[in-house]
């Protein structure tokens, strides 16, 4: 039978719910004893596994920063209502909202696309690639790669200061390319390559250490990048009452997280500047045309008023008319005021009817007095800044995103029915006022008409000229706020930390190493254990059975050329044990033969060991001067016969039950040093074996026997496998059950008992064969008792510490 590797592996009955809990712990650390180079190798092995996993892993860095952020919630100390306000508030507050800007893939890809993190260059280190990041020899700029190809190459540094750019791969949405190709190109240059144009440029550490050095370039897909680097980041709150923000990622390159840190919160300051500035900016753009629509209509008056003096001959009509525009000029005043508030109204309802400008916002402060329109106008701006910073953050599909548009909506209406009024009440104050100077210009009607026309040409100048300075300070106004804006949050701690890796951690990863190794063995141990189903030791085969133990047979690990291993003087434990075998089997005998005693011996499985007990069994029996004979019964297989090296040629028990040989003498084989043991061979395989053993010639050749031999032992095949054990059964006086350690199966000793109960095999009784004391930690002062004892020659010949220690 094959012996499996892990064989020697001990094990433990933890289904014997007899055994005390101190045995059941001192078996446990006896097994461990036993079994412990295993341990040690397991140990050593985990270990090692351990140690390679350390040299190979990337070290890994943390780095923190800290940003203040305005939140007028939290800061301070906390009043009542502001509680109650916080409890019962459908929204967050502003820094939980910040945290959640911070941690937006948005703001996470524009910093990727800003410090090129989708290019990755390592070289090895060791047994580990470690990350160069920006004190990289070379860089390399993929002039037409898309952001979700992914590209990757080496770049080797030539003596001649050429680069060599080899083991490329191009990876697109469902595919990868390999390509064979290798390329030496100069630095700078522009390079066709078969995954796209690149340009590979020296950098500041590119020096002569460099040559030979190959650096692992990697393109990665920049959304996937872009979304690793978000998963590693941790943002929260520092406390709940402050409005400190702490962001934290861990990275094996110590200055790609700084600078990770650092530019994500400069890109955030950016992204709130911007936001505040966009009301603003649409402010300005707003003036912007309306001055440009005013310069055009100045040009056009001016040009007007040329043509019309020339064509006409005029020079100086307001002296003329000095004493009648006195009159007017209370009436001019008044005039120009509202008509320019009706002006900046219409501008104002033309720009709300722009249904292109329904996003933006509502330009403010340009020249309306009404306070009602003013108030519309500055809570409409305020209510649409929100609805687009949530729009950034989520999706138009977003429920509070309806909800703002339709408050805008609404919102918008209302500005348009409130400047529409407006225009309505200076509309009725323009025709009064009209209504006046048509009055007026009753009473100098004997005014040429030249007068009158050049008059409200220049009137028409007047206004344009008073817009028009009117908006450019509104300009002025609106640059200076856009200058002095600025961001909501103040850094507290740029990105920093220790320079300790955080990762791999060296005291746990020997930690999980030296218990791996202990509990690997202890597991395969206890799984041995809990699945164990076969008969090993003395106990355990007296737990199940109530039949007589003849005794017990260790193991013989030593080869040797002969089954025999019995010999004369000898005291190893496996002669001391046949002989007390020998001594029981007497002391079994209830008739008390003393000659002529038949003992048949047989198994339940094969390869028991029943022809190795019956020999040595008959050799110890020789030894003690005992005449003993041997009959190899197994008429199928002549296991025996091939044992003692005599062969089946010879003549033997299948001759003389055929009838072939009538002479008992001729079939008796000595055997043995001393030729003490008389042996009978099964003799040529015969096709009916079960007849010949039913017929009644092994009666007569028992009885011959029996008057020159005072043992007779049947070598016979194993029972229950076929019928002849039975058949010879008949005929025993004692039989010997040989039980294999290790190879019985506990669940088949109800049958044995049963065998026994029945009676079938005259005066049963079992042999428990090939115990490894060893192994299963039974029979501790057996080996002093069978072969130790009086031999003090194995004490001197004592092995080494070194070897006991690892169980060589």
């Amino acid at each position: 039978m094959g012996k499996d590797r892990f064989e020697d592996l001990d094990f433990i009955d933890f289904n014997d719910s007899r055994r005390q809990e101190g045995t059941v712990i001192a078996d446990m650390l006896s097994a461990v004893y036993r079994n412990r180079k295993w341990f040690i190798l397991s140990v050593a092995v985990c270990v090692l596994i351990g140690f390679l996993y350390l040299k190979s892993s990337p070290k890994i860095f943390l780095r923190t920063a800290t940003v203040l952020v305005k939140d007028e919630q939290k800061g301070g100390g906390v009043n009542g209502a502001a509680a109650f306000q916080d409890l019962f508030s459908l929204g967050g507050s502003t820094v939980d909202n910040e945290v959640g800007i911070f941690k937006s893939k948005r703001l996470m890809r524009t910093v990727v696309e800003i410090l090129h993190l989708d290019i990755s260059y390592k070289e090895w280190d060791g047994l580990r690639k470690k990350e160069l990041y920006t004190s990289t020899p070379f860089a390399v700029t993929f002039l037409d790669a898309t952001p979700s190809q992914q590209i990757s190459l080496t770049v080797t540094m030539s003596d001649n200061g050429k680069v060599t750019l080899a083991d490329m791969t191009l990876q697109n949405e469902e595919e990868e390319e390999e390509f064979d190709e290798i390329l030496t190109v100069q630095p700078g240059d522009t390079v066709n390559t078969p995954v796209g144009k690149m340009v590979v440029a020296s950098t500041l550490f590119t020096d002569e250490n460099s040559i030979g050095k190959t650096v692992y370039v990697t393109k990665g897909n920049m959304k996937e990048v872009a979304e690793s680097y978000n998963k590693a980041l941790n943002v929260g709150v520092a406390n709940k009452q402050s409005s400190l923000i702490a962001l934290s990622i861990e990275d094996e390159n110590v200055q790609r997280a700084e600078d990770l840190l650092n530019t994500l919160i400069e890109v955030y300051k950016n992204d709130a500047i911007e936001d505040k500035n966009r009301i603003v900016i649409n402010t300005a753009r707003f003036i912007g045309e309306r001055l440009e629509i005013i310069e055009a209509d100045l040009a056009a008056v001016d040009a007007e008023i040329e043509n019309y003096k020339k064509k006409n001959r005029l020079t100086d009509i307001a002296s003329e008319s000095a004493l009648y525009l006195q009159s007017s000029s209370m009436l001019d005043t008044e005039g120009l005021s509202v008509e320019n508030q009706l002006n900046m109204a219409q501008y104002m309802k033309e720009y709300l009817q722009d249904n292109s400008k329904t996003t933006e916002p509502v330009p403010a402060s340009i020249g309306i007095d009404d306070m009602g329109v003013q108030n519309l106008i500055m809570e409409y701006n305020t209510v649409l800044t929100r609805r687009n910073k949530l729009i950034a953050n989520s999706s138009a599909n977003n429920p509070l995103v309806r909800d703002l548009n339709g408050t805008l909506m609404s919102m918008r209406l209302s500005i348009a029915k409130a400047v529409d009024n407006l225009i309505a009440s200076l509309e009725i104050q323009v025709a009064n006022m009209k209504n006046k100077e048509r009055e007026n210009s009753n009473k100098i009607a004997f005014v040429p008409t030249q007068l009158k026309y050049v008059v409200s040409i220049e009137r028409q100048q007047k206004i344009k000229e008073e817009l028009y300075l009117f908006l450019l300070n509104k300009k002025e106004e609106n640059e200076l706020q856009l200058s002095i804006t600025e961001s909501n949050c103040r850094i507290i701690d740029p990105a920093e930390g220790v320079d300790l890796p955080v990762a791999p951690k060296k005291v746990q990863v020997a930690l999980i190493a030296l218990l791996a190794g202990i509990m690997l063995p202890a597991l395969w141990i206890y799984i041995r254990s809990l699945l164990n189903t076969s008969v090993h030791t003395k106990k355990e085969l007296k737990a199940g059975v109530n039949i007589p133990f003849l005794g017990e047979v260790p193991l013989e690990k030593n080869k040797h050329e002969k089954d025999i291993v019995v010999q004369e003087g000898s005291r190893e434990s496996i002669c001391e044990a046949f002989k007390i075998v020998r001594d029981n089997l007497d002391f079994m005998d209830t008739e008390k033969k003393t000659v002529g005693k038949v003992v048949l011996v047989t198994s339940a499985n094969p390869d028991s060991g029943k022809t190795f007990i019956t020999l040595n069994l008959g050799m110890s029996m020789a030894l003690a001067n005992v005449k003993v004979v041997i009959l190899d019964l197994d008429l199928r297989k002549g296991s025996l016969s091939k044992s003692v090296g005599i062969g089946m040629k010879k003549t033997g028990v299948s001759n003389y039950l055929s009838g072939k040989v009538d002479d008992v003498k001729e079939l008796v084989q000595v055997c043995g040093d001393d030729n003490r043991l008389h042996i009978i061979t099964s003799g040529a395989l015969p096709p009916n074996p079960a007849e010949l053993l039913k017929s009644g010639r092994l009666d007569r050749l028992l009885e011959e026997l029996k008057k020159n031999y005072d043992y007779i032992l049947l070598d016979n095949p194993p029972y229950g496998v076929v019928v002849d054990t039975q058949l010879c059964g008949r005929l025993a006086d004692q039989t010997v059950y040989v039980v294999r350690s290790g190879l019985f199966d506990k669940r088949m000793l109800p049958e044995l008992q049963e065998l026994y109960d029945s009676g079938k095999m005259k005066n049963m009784s079992i042999l428990l064969n090939g115990i490894d004391y060893v192994k299963t930690g039974y029979g501790y002062g057996y080996g002093y008792g069978y072969g130790n004892y009086g031999n003090d020659e194995n004490r001197k010949n004592k092995k080494p510490l070194y070897k006991r220690i690892f169980g060589i």
